[in-house]
């Protein structure tokens, strides 16, 4: 089947060893797909680019994935292109832009309407619930759907079962966060919302306790995020291997609001119980910073922007607590926020429709395989 004359394509390497490990000859391949002999031998050597439909045919015949033979260096009209974040994120028809940034301008408008006062009412608090309900019936559902035609290889496997994992744990993220201020806006609507200018009620100290507990969760399930985009988290019989399993990270989102109520119970001062929204506040914020930071990586290559954008989000959250002292800092950290979550939700749903996620799940369980032994290599050989 080869051709001394000829230099096939990229293309037509991977159809020409395929060719050879089936022991398919040219006329049986005729025979298959009705194509002539030279369609298939120009699909193969070129010089004219092969029609779309010829690609699926052969690729079919051979029991290829069509993207096999679609690989970088193929001819142009095969390659699939790339899209970038940015120029994604732009597009006139991304509902999810356009959702955050409604969000955005009508919580500017209400906190505006709120400087003369030291709390946020619960048109504030309620726009941010709006906002991310909104954003949770558009969370992706998964990597798009893959057009292969016989059974993915195994790292793909592999990556796809981290890539559902991930989405499951993004989605609870995003309740979690539901429900944190489906709280928020019922306490400030009720008046037992704490703030800087009044004792806090008793009501509003139990109230600190619960949105401490769906925060936890929240932070529980961003370290879950974490560690699929850490390490390897599916093993090759796909089961997982992480470090916890889920009941113990539940059962530590559950202890510290325990001991909360019971410092509660106990009648101790509001300083102490100050502590554990301090503890919830810095976990959150290290998990966000760990999650985020495993995305900064040139698998992925996100923009600079976007990167420092989320760290400065993980900051805000962190340090949500002592902004409550400060009324005015406060009403401007709450649009930011809200500006920057909508930011981290763009992003990742970028990164599941892009199938950019596959690519770094995939290459992070070769990097991972490969790192250790490559380092001791490389030691090794110092003096």
């Amino acid at each position: 089947m080869a051709s001394d004359s000829k230099i096939p394509t990229p293309a037509g390497e991977v159809i020409l060893a395929h060719l050879e490990r089936q022991s398919l000859s040219m006329a049986e391949v005729e025979r298959r797909t009705a194509l002539s002999k030279n369609t298939i031998a120009n699909a193969i050597y070129g010089p004219r680019q092969p029609q779309r439909k010829t690609i699926e045919i052969l690729a079919e015949v051979l029991g290829l994935p069509v993207e096999s033979l679609t690989l970088p260096g193929a001819p142009p009209s095969l390659v699939v292109r790339f899209e970038g974040f940015g120029t994604w994120l732009l597009r006139w028809r991304n509902g999810s832009l356009w959702i955050g940034i409604l969000g955005a301008a009508l919580t500017a408008l209400l906190l505006k309407r709120s400087l003369s006062t030291p709390h946020l009412s619960s048109a504030v608090q309620g726009v941010q619930f709006l906002v991310i309900l909104v954003l949770l019936t558009r969370l992706p559902r998964g990597i798009a759907p893959l057009p292969l035609r016989t059974e993915p290889e195994q790292p793909l496997r592999l990556a796809l079962a981290a890539a559902t994992d991930l989405r499951r744990y993004w989605g609870a993220i995003w309740m979690a966060w539901l429900f944190l201020y489906l709280g928020l806006t019922a306490a400030a609507f009720l008046g037992v919302l704490p703030s800087a200018d009044l004792p806090l009620s008793n009501a509003s100290r139990w109230l600190v306790v619960g949105l401490n507990l769906v925060q936890n969760s929240a932070t529980v399930l961003l370290f879950l995020a974490y560690e699929v985009v850490a390490r390897p988290t599916i093993a090759a019989d796909l089961s997982r291997k992480q470090v916890l399993p889920l009941e113990a990270w539940l059962a530590i989102a559950v202890l510290l609001p325990l001991l909360e109520a019971a410092v509660l119970a106990l009648g101790i001062g509001w300083e102490l119980q100050q502590w554990f929204g301090w503890l919830s506040g810095f976990g959150q914020g290290t998990a966000l910073a760990l999650f985020v930071g495993r995305l900064d990586s040139k698998y992925i290559d996100p923009p600079p922007w976007v990167i420092a954008s989320l760290y400065l989000y993980a900051c805000i959250q962190g340090a949500w607590p002592v902004f409550q002292s400060h009324p005015q800092l406060m009403l401007v950290l709450t649009f930011l926020a809200l500006v920057l979550k909508c930011l981290l939700f763009l992003f990742v749903a970028w990164l599941f429709e892009s199938r950019v996620l596959l690519y770094f799940l995939e290459r992070l369980r070769q990097l991972d395989e490969g790192v250790r032994k490559e380092r001791s290599e490389f030691l090794s050989r110092l003096p």
